[in-house]
């Protein structure tokens, strides 16, 4: 059998039934579009099998009318938490009310209710979950059943029903047992007739029954529908689970999912994120100090291993951990058909680092010696708890105790610090690289149904006993573990929507100075400050080297230092900033790594950081050096590296400065000349070229006019084949689900100047009616043009960066998105600098402050928190990314 054939060749469809399409083919469905239509359909349909079976327990619980709320009747266990949220996440019920009631959209979905309680009760009958249990042929009743919902459907088809969410979800409750029938028994004789008259119905078959491009999409999707089908015998329970008579025991008899299936569809979801992890392998082979062996706690059937051999062959030693015995059989096989020499497989718990430190010590290995991997295996550790005090609680999801009791936040966030400082003991050497997966809210998941996999994941792993948290969540608990993220590597899906689904991070052990550069930390003992030819730039100051004034103010370099860094700890950068930063890091390190190939004895690489500011991107670029032995690689070769920061002299800078005065290779500049104008860099570099220049942060400030005297001397002061790399966070336009950096500080602006022309200011909020009576008493005439200095009052756009760019250089442009949280939009606007320029009205910093917080808490925050950038904790920023290269020719 051909491949667009599949197992349907050969079954002829029944004469009476009519080959239709459920959606017209149009211009958004041209063959190319297919993937990603079926990939939305998808989602959608495992979110149907969810809800479905919801509706279905609700209304034999006779709760349809009334809902899921407070007074329901029910025990308050944490599986009712659990399918509140579910519903929550679609937009039915309203979670936040008290109690929770269904929403209008909810009310509308309910004129389906007699539909989806059927199709709830079709995905019921497959309770069964024996590894066989979708070999055998259906039974007559179910096939019934099946055929009566394929006979509704087709009726709603003929109808033209208009509601094409409740509509994905009925094709969904069909589609996915249909689709597991045909997986399980392909090639065989039982296939029913209705579900290839689902087939048809559904435009995935023809008249003759071969798969249509369409079909074939969806078909590519099999294996993901395994998800939904392996959870069917916990959600055909639900009823027991809500009146509390069953309770889920995770790791026991495993009544409540099928595993053959959740093997499968783990296989098939963790596939296409492993190679997102690749870079970090990568660079620990290339630069740093290879691992002994890698060890996949919760392995699988191997395929992470697999594919990691392939990349790194018989150089290290493979280890696979698993819960299940017949995950490390499947395991076994698996290495062995890949031709991995003397693979290690060994029962073992993600939450148990101890059991696992003294297995590997029985074979003679020390855990520190390894790399620890993991794929979406943290948040299906056993709960031991932690210290919920300590925690803030700040995520989203509905967690069940072991008891099945409501656990909260706090305790889940307490439990997965508590869990990772477990294993930070042994990790000193090597880091752990985690793949993981993230809850998403309910209110930011019923804007994107389609787009992501949350309905259907939260439900299943809240209800068996599983703690997912949203990202920043998840960082922010391994920072508390003490544990710090590789900026430059890591990995988001998606990375340009205000939710992150699956992450990828290379976590290692935060040091409490990770710019201590001066110590003998080098393979062969020698001092890192050796790396830089010359005097020792520490002690030396050249010609041209700035310095800030003895006794300068640093308290505003701090403000925006502490808005870059946790407390100012230079291992906990804020996500906001470092992950856009991080891109930056990363292809600055691509370039210099690439000239160092070319460069040779007497040779120095040069790095320029343009507009330094507090030294972010220097500070983070550094941490690379250290990590990959630059300096020492390209001191063996005698080879020097320098960095130069270029800024003009302000606090921000004298901060910049004082972190990093003691790096030996940085070096410091002031744009401002002796006559008070601008220099350009190449006499700044006192005429020596630079490789690389780097802009965090910068272009966004510049108007049109000094952005093209910016090209222009970036170009000048580039060597041949020389690159600019850049990012900036306020570069129009935004996204749909974006804002720019400066928008809420647009926003802060234009409320505040409300307030001052308010007719009556007595009228006004008490923050706001002394700030305004005092702002009109002094008068400030130039304060609207400090303010359009400070932050453009009309963003610069990146079409304008790239047409001032490409009058020297050519490149491309990318983008992605951030998070924000709420706290970080009012410590931007609370920068000193900042709050004194943009608000120069108000002249006393106290009131000014209050002005802010009040503005900023009732105004701002609220009106981006009800718009479609809104994240759990914050809003999303929108990033563009260049990287450029110097034009031939170009003098």
């Amino acid at each position: 059998m051909s491949a667009d054939h599949g197992w349907l060749k050969g079954y002829a469809v029944p004469s009476e039934t009519t080959i239709t399409t459920t959606f017209p083919t149009t211009g958004a469905e041209a063959p190319a579009d297919y993937r990603a239509y079926a990939r939305r359909r998808h989602f959608l349909y495992q979110d149907g099998v969810v809800i479905s079976s919801v509706i279905r327990a609700l209304a034999s619980l006779d709760l349809l009318e009334a809902g899921p709320g407070k007074d329901c009747g029910l025990p308050e266990t944490g599986y009712l938490g659990v399918i509140r949220r579910s519903l929550a996440s679609v937009g039915w019920l309203d979670g936040d009310a008290e109690p929770a009631g269904w929403t209008p959209s909810g009310r509308a979905a309910l004129r389906h209710r007699d539909d989806l309680v059927q199709a709830g009760r079709l995905l019921a009958r497959f309770a069964g979950s024996t590894p066989d249990a979708w070999q055998t042929p259906w039974d007559a009743e179910t096939s019934d059943v099946f055929s009566a919902a394929v006979r509704r459907l087709e009726e709603r088809h003929a109808g033209n029903e208009q509601d094409e969410l409740a509509g994905a979800f009925l094709e969904g409750a069909l589609a996915v047992p249909a689709m597991l029938l045909f997986r399980a028994r392909e090639g065989s004789d039982g296939i029913p007739q209705d579900v290839k008259r689902l087939l048809s119905l559904l435009g995935w078959v023809d008249t003759e029954c071969h798969w249509t491009p369409k079909g074939r999409a969806f078909r590519d999707f099999s294996d993901h529908f395994a998800l939904a089908g392996s959870c069917l015998p916990l959600l055909a329970r639900l009823e027991e689970l809500l009146r509390g008579e069953l309770v889920v025991s995770p790791g026991g008899d495993q009544w409540h999912g099928e595993r053959t299936l959740m093997a499968r569809a783990g296989s098939a979801a963790h596939r296409r994120y492993f190679a997102d992890a690749d870079p970090v392998f990568q660079e620990m082979f290339a630069y740093g100090r290879p691992p002994a062996f890698i060890a996949d706690m919760g392995c699988g059937d191997g395929s992470w291993l697999v594919h990691l051999h392939s990349l790194f062959g018989d150089s290290v030693r493979y280890i696979g951990i698993d819960a299940s015995p017949v995950a490390l059989d499947d395991a076994r096989q698996k290495l062995q058909a890949a031709g991995v020499p003397d693979p290690l497989l060994l029962l073992g718990d993600v939450a148990s680092p101890l059991e696992l430190r003294a297995q590997l010590a029985e074979h003679g290995l020390s855990m520190e010696d390894g790399l620890h991997i993991r794929a979406f295996t943290d948040h299906e550790r056993t709960y031991h708890g932690g210290s919920p005090s300590d925690a803030p609680g700040s995520a989203s999801g509905a967690y069940v105790a072991p008891d099945g009791t409501p656990l909260s936040a706090a305790a889940v966030e307490a439990d997965l610090v508590a869990h990772l400082e477990r294993w930070k003991p042994h990790i000193g050497k090597h880091g752990m690289v985690l793949l993981e997966a993230h809850c998403v809210p309910p209110r930011v998941a019923s804007r994107h149904l389609g787009t992501l996999h949350s309905v259907a994941f939260d439900a299943y792993r809240g209800l068996s006993h599983r703690y997912p948290v949203e990202y920043s969540t998840f960082m922010d608990c391994c920072r508390r573990a003490g544990l710090s993220a590789v900026s430059h590597l890591e990995r988001r899906h998606p990375a340009t929507r205000p939710f992150v689904a699956v992450s990828v991070n290379h976590l290692v052990c935060a040091q409490p100075n990770p710019l201590e550069v001066i110590q003998p930390a080098g393979r062969n003992g020698q001092l890192r400050a050796t790396a830089v030819t010359g005097p020792d730039p520490a002690t030396t100051v050249r010609a041209g080297d700035w310095r800030p004034e003895p006794g300068s103010d640093l308290d505003d370099g701090r403000g925006l230092h502490e808005l870059l860094y946790w407390d100012g700890d230079l291992s906990q950068p804020r996500r906001w900033s470092s992950g856009a930063t991080g891109v930056v890091v990363r292809d600055v390190m691509t370039a210099i790594n690439a000239r160092a190939e070319q460069a040779g004895r007497g040779d120095v690489i040069r790095v320029l950081d343009y507009g330094a500011g507090t030294g972010l991107a220097s500070i983070e670029l550094s941490k690379i050096c250290i990590a990959q032995d630059l300096p020492e690689r390209l001191a063996g070769r005698g080879i020097g590296f320098e960095l130069h920061l270029v800024d003009l002299p302000t606090g921000w800078f004298a901060q910049g400065h004082e972190l990093l005065k003691d790096v030996p290779w940085a070096r410091f500049h002031s744009l401002r000349g002796d006559d008070g104008g601008f220099r350009g860099l190449l006499d700044v570099m006192n005429g020596d070229h630079v490789d690389v220049v780097m802009a965090n942060m910068v272009f966004h400030l510049l108007r049109q006019g000094p952005m093209r005297h910016a090209a222009a001397s970036i170009a000048d002061v580039l060597a041949p084949g020389g690159k600019l790399v850049f990012n900036a966070p306020d570069l129009a336009p935004a996204t749909r689900n974006s804002v720019l950096f400066h928008d809420p500080n647009r926003l802060l602006r234009q409320h505040w100047l409300n307030a001052l022309d308010a007719a009556d200011p007595s009228a006004l909020p008490t923050p706001l009616r002394e700030a305004v009576v005092r702002a009109r008493a002094a008068g400030n005439p130039n304060a609207q043009e400090r303010a359009d200095r400070r932050i453009l009052p009309t963003p610069q756009s990146i079409e304008g960066v790239v047409a001032a760019l490409e009058q020297f250089m050519t490149g491309i442009t990318t983008s992605q998105t951030f998070e924000l949280l709420a706290e970080e939009n009012l410590a931007t606007a609370l920068v000193p600098s900042n709050q004194a320029e943009y608000l120069a009205e108000i002249t006393d910093r106290a009131t000014r402050e209050a002005v802010i917080r009040h503005i900023v808490r009732e105004h701002v925050f609220p009106e981006i928190s009800a718009g479609p950038a809104a994240t759990g904790r914050g809003y999303n920023i929108e990033w563009k990314f260049g990287v450029f290269e110097r034009r031939q020719g170009i003098s």
